[in-house]
């Protein structure tokens, strides 16, 4: 039995293995994921299982003072202080990841 079969064919037992592998190499690194709709997140990778991977990320449209914060330091990477949150991403959805490095070499 395939698995996926019924979410995306595409999506074979070599590729989870794949991408079991590289989990394993970077539990608990700053890495990105890139989906197939070619959204991207940063995030901490926490934990995987045969479905998904978790990145620890901060909630979306949390800031540390409200009242005070305007929209442009929303887009920052990480708030100081400030709940996050632990998200699931199924590996059939992922495109790519790997490590995340903010500069270009």
């Amino acid at each position: 039995m395939q698995p996926y079969s019924n979410q995306n064919d595409a999506f074979t037992e070599r590729d989870l293995n794949e991408h079991h592998s590289k989990c394993r190499k970077h539990l608990y690194q700053f890495i990105q994921v890139e989906l197939n709709d070619g959204s991207v997140y940063q995030g901490i990778l926490h934990s995987f299982d045969r479905e998904k991977m978790y990145l620890i990320m901060p909630r979306a449209g949390h800031s540390q003072t409200p009242h005070t914060m305007d929209e442009s330091n929303e887009s920052r990477l990480f708030p100081f202080l400030g709940p996050f949150g632990l998200f699931g991403f199924p590996f059939f959805g992922i495109r790519r990841f790997g490590p995340f490095f903010p500069f270009f070499i």
